[in-house]
This record gives structure tokens, C-alpha cells and sequence, in this order.
């Protein structure tokens, strides 16, 4: 039996082929799909605002650790250099490849580093119920800078350089490579979470609900 269509009812567009659908409640762990392509529409889960916070303050704290503390270390006959993130960029910047470099600083350092300060603002209004202020702009501003968050690009370009160097020096890892690893997972995980349809709920769950205009519904 299908559903009455009302005014009460929400609609959802399809992100794949622009099929307007009806936007129903679904259990938690289930998910809605379009019947035209049959593309994902959206999934209930159980996340909630405090934990996508405590994602994205782990995620900061990974992220400084991973900006303060060395990379790895190579020893070669008793000597030993290590680097750190930014002194490997700037290393890149004498070397003549300028290109290179901004693109490591931009892409594993300030993109990174707007995306998680956003997601934190974010639920930061949802958590404390600042309706002062609209969540529209910072939230497009976090989906426009999610494609330019490479961290685990670098993370592959770094083990591919451990490879070819573990024969020519012993290599000692840094803190900073564990914390790359494990900011991939956790940024993954905060991205999941922290969707605009979640921000959106989130939003008309409070007691005093936010202005959300321009808010994406995706």
C-alpha cells in the first residue's frame, strides 16, 4: 500500500537521476533507495550529535599530532634525520617543486585542519542550541572542502617511499605516521556521520531549533 501523499509530507530528490521521492521515516540500520535507479537516498543510523563530536575532536587532536611530532626517522651509519610534515613540504619548496609543496600543505595540512575546525562549529551550534547563528554557509563550506582533504593520499605516497627506501637506511616510524594512519579512519568516520540530512535532523531535534536556511537536503 503506498503512502498518502499530504501536505505534511517531505520529498527528497535523487542525487543520481533527480527523481522527486517521498522522505519517510525509516528503523534504525535501514536505508531508502531511489525506485527509479534504485541509488541510495539516505540511511538511519544511530549516530548522534555527541558522537560525531567526539569524531571530530579526536580527529583534531590526531591531526596536531600529526603536524608536531616527526614523521619518521632514517638512520644511515650511525646518523640519524627525522622530518616532520612541514619540514618535509618545505624540503620539497628549496628543491625547486613549489607546486608540490602547496599542494602537500594544502591538501594534509589546511584543508584538513578547516574541515575538522567546521565540523566542530557545526556541532557546536547543534549541541549548545546557539539560534543566533545559521548553519547554511559553514555547512556548504565544509561539503566544498571534503574533496580537498588528501590525507590518505599521502599516507599512500609516504608508504610507497618507506618501500623503496627500506633498503638503503633503517627507518624508524614517528608519531606522526601512526596519527596519519588513524586520522584516516576517524575523518572517514566523522564524514559519515556529519551529513548534511543528519545536520538537518539534528537541527529540527532541538528544543529550540536552528535557522538551517540554505541547508542542503541530500
Amino acid at each position: 500500500m503506498k503512502p498518502a501523499i499530504t501536505p505534511a509530507n517531505k520529498f527528497i530528490v535523487c542525487h543520481e537521476c533527480d527523481l522527486v521521492c517521498l522522505d519517510l521515516p525509516l528503523a534504525t540500520g535501514e536505508a531508502a533507495s531511489c525506485p527509479r535507479c534504485r541509488a541510495t537516498l539516505y540511511r538511519n543510523g544511530s549516530a548522534n550529535v555527541d558522537l560525531a563530536l567526539a569524531l571530530s575532536v579526536t580527529s583534531l587532536i590526531l591531526l596536531v599530532i600529526l603536524n608536531s611530532f616527526p614523521l619518521l626517522a632514517l638512520k644511515v651509519q650511525q646518523v640519524t634525520r627525522d622530518t616532520t610534515l612541514f619540514h618535509a613540504a618545505l624540503a620539497m619548496w628549496d628543491d625547486g617543486m613549489h607546486i608540490l609543496s602547496l599542494l602537500v600543505i594544502t591538501t594534509t595540512m589546511l584543508a584538513p585542519a578547516l574541515q575538522i575546525s567546521l565540523a566542530i562549529y557545526i556541532l557546536y551550534l547543534l549541541k549548545f542550541g546557539d539560534a543566533s547563528r545559521a548553519l547554511g554557509a559553514p555547512l556548504r563550506a565544509l561539503q566544498t572542502l571534503r574533496p580537498w582533504s588528501m590525507v590518505e593520499i599521502f599516507m599512500l605516497g609516504l608508504l610507497v617511499s618507506l618501500v623503496k627506501l627500506q633498503h638503503m637506511a633503517d627507518i624508524v616510524i614517528g608519531p606522526a605516521l601512526w596519527s596519519c594512519a588513524s586520522l584516516i579512519f576517524f575523518t572517514a568516520a566523522m564524514t559519515s556521520v556529519l551529513t548534511p540530512r543528519n545536520v538537518w535532523l539534528w537541527a529540527h531535534a532541538t528544543d529550540n531549533p536552528l535557522p538551517v536556511a540554505g541547508v542542503p537536503h541530500v
